[in-house]
């Protein structure tokens, strides 16, 4: 069971934007080299963030292929000019509109980006002190991923405070979804923290206890 080790100084900035109120997660080294997860929308905010503090964007994680999840990755993309990173299966998304939008209230129109890095199960990444390893978590879409640092895990829209993503949408899978949702509880220790791609912060130990999807279930 993973998430024993102590973590390693790192700091988390969180930004809540776009139609959707996608959470947006900026994590940075103590050499201020960063990770920005998710580019949501409004580039503006996101690089004025990255700016004001001093930090060094080193990559763009990308949990899923979602248009909520990443309208202002292209924007990101030409500022920064850093390398996007994302599950393998999910790739294609990013070059396809039909693919990524499935949301009519979305109505920003998304502009295509060609991914860097495809990464598939238990690929890492490192940056400083920082180990960075991608967990595949399909079920909201085929390619979601779970990216784990330390103890944290940044759990897209595969899990969620009391609660999980959409799988109604185009390559979504409950079944699976749950399935991936269940491999967290085996896999990491309840004092894990959960940052999801929406909604409020939890822990391992609060969703093996309270989400409807797993209780009696881990």
């Amino acid at each position: 069971m993973k998430g024993s080790g102590k973590d390693r100084q790192m700091e988390i900035r969180k930004l809540t934007l776009g139609a959707c109120r996608t959470n947006v997660y900026i994590i940075s080294t103590m050499q201020k080299n960063a990770v920005l997860i998710d580019p949501a929308d409004e580039a503006g905010k996101i690089s004025e963030e990255i700016k004001k503090v001093g930090l060094k964007l080193k990559y763009v994680f990308l949990t899923h292929g979602h248009t909520d999840h990443v309208l202002a990755l292209k924007e990101i993309k030409d500022r920064f000019n850093v390398p996007v990173v994302i599950g393998r299966q999910d790739a294609a998304r990013l070059l396809d509109e039909k693919l990524i939008n499935s949301r009519p209230y979305v109505t920003k129109p998304y502009r295509a980006v060609q991914p860097d890095i495809l990464v598939t199960e238990d690929a890492e990444i490192l940056l400083d002190e920082l180990r960075f390893t991608f967990y595949a978590m399909p079920g909201h879409t085929p390619g979601s991923l779970c990216v784990v640092v330390n103890d944290t895990i940044f759990s897209g829209d595969t899990l969620m405070f009391e609660g999980h993503g959409r799988t109604d949408l185009y390559g979504g899978d409950e079944e699976e979804l749950v399935r991936s949702m269940r491999r967290l509880m085996r896999d990491f220790q309840d004092h894990c923290r959960v940052l999801p791609g929406h909604g409020q912060e939890t822990t391992v130990g609060h969703e093996r206890e309270h989400n409807p999807y797993l209780k009696g279930k881990a």
